[in-house]
């Protein structure tokens, strides 16, 4: 649940944000182009498709069965990166707010911890920083858009065999097709690398291996564990 105000100076004033929580209660969150080597190092990357706009989204995907962010304990924060929309999750663009703002006032990350909201009477900064995010998740979508129009995406299972012997399924992520990539001819890939294009394609396609890491830290939080991680993709057109 949220709950989102426009944000108040009288109200809000003495409120302090946690990043490290921010995203608590997500699985995946969006991620910006520049983001992509840093987040490589620590969780799985893919796309998903906005069921309304039809657009790609590039994603990291912080969690697996449960809707909670793995990388987010009472523990503290167990990566050594988080996505910038993770940090600026409780934050909306509200013209209506102090600053342009709105606060989700029930998430995690916002009480009396961590970097005050409001410094010297102003949250600039605070909206600076989910601005850059935001231009930067468009970038992000930009770079997906690349790869759909080369039809370069399809859709990526990740079927989680629990102790008990029951699957579990994510469906609804997509992955770059590597078979298809290599089938470019060269004037295609000459245009892609000049895009910066195909670095990236490489970063995402590897870190898919980073479910394992997932796996274990949902084994370390949860009863319910998980067996095994299998990924697979759809190579039809």
């Amino acid at each position: 649940m949220t709950r989102l105000r426009a944000l108040d100076p009288i109200r809000h004033g003495d409120l302090r944000i946690d990043r490290a929580r921010g995203a608590a209660t997500r699985r995946l969150v969006p991620l910006g182009r520049s983001e992509i080597a840093l987040a490589g190092a620590d969780m799985p990357m893919c796309l998903a498709k906005d069921g309304q706009t039809g657009r790609f989204e590039l994603i990291a995907l912080l969690g697996l069965v449960e809707p909670v962010n793995l990388f987010t304990s009472s523990a503290g924060y167990h990566a050594t990166y988080q996505p910038r929309a993770a940090g600026v999750a409780m934050l909306r663009a509200d013209v209506g707010g102090a600053d342009g703002l709105a606060i989700d006032e029930d998430d995690a990350a916002v009480g009396g911890l961590g970097e005050p909201l409001f410094d010297n009477g102003t949250a600039s900064r605070w909206r600076d920083a989910l601005e850059a995010t935001m231009a930067d998740v468009a970038a992000g979508r930009a770079l997906a858009a690349g790869y759909a129009h080369r039809k370069l995406l399809r859709p990526l299972w990740v079927t989680l065999t629990m102790a008990n012997g029951h699957e579990h399924v994510l469906d609804g992520l997509y992955a770059i097709a590597e078979a298809e990539l290599a089938l470019l001819d060269d004037t295609a890939v000459l245009e892609m690398h000049r895009a910066d294009e195909l670095a990236p394609a490489a970063v995402i396609t590897a870190s898919l291996a980073q479910t394992e890491r997932l796996r274990q830290l949902h084994n370390a939080r949860f009863a319910d564990t998980i067996a095994a991680v299998r990924l697979s993709l759809d190579e039809q057109r």
